[in-house]
């Protein structure tokens, strides 16, 4: 059964576009290899991360997270098994989308910040499956 673990983190300050990209390449490759899917989502100097894929996978790529350096406070909001993957088909799918954007596909009023939206959803993680499907639909989009 596939698990899902969804996280937020800092990115270092002054982390260059030329980094997230070779950031991302990386992480295609990796994430090939150990069969995990997923999107990574960049708003205003923060990282938000759903992973899916075999548990003990996930949970090895998280500490290597953990241990990156351009990542700082890592908060993981859910981690559970689920029926199916969302994002199948994403060895690392990217999307760089407004504090307000994340907002609206997580259902909530009046978040402007990306700071708002994580804390909002770190008290209510119960918004994180319509978010996914939020994020599904964006992806999705022509």
């Amino acid at each position: 059964m596939p698990f899902r673990l969804i996280y937020s983190s800092e990115a270092t300050p002054g982390l260059a576009a030329a980094e997230l990209e070779e950031m991302l390449a990386e992480s295609r490759i990796r994430n090939q290899v150990y069969g995990i899917t997923g999107v990574l989502l960049f708003v205003e100097g923060a990282f938000l991360q759903i992973l899916e894929g075999e548990r003990d996978d996930v949970l090895g790529l998280m500490e290597r997270i953990e241990r990156d350096p351009r990542h700082r406070g890592v908060k993981v909001f859910y981690e559970q098994e689920v029926d199916e993957r969302a994002f199948a088909s994403w060895s690392m799918a990217y999307l760089s989308p407004s504090a307000e954007e994340v907002a609206k596909w997580a259902e909530l009023e009046g978040a402007t910040t990306i700071g708002a939206v994580l804390a909002s959803i770190e008290s209510n993680p119960g918004r994180l499956p319509v978010m996914v499907v939020n994020i599904l639909k964006t992806l999705a989009a022509p």
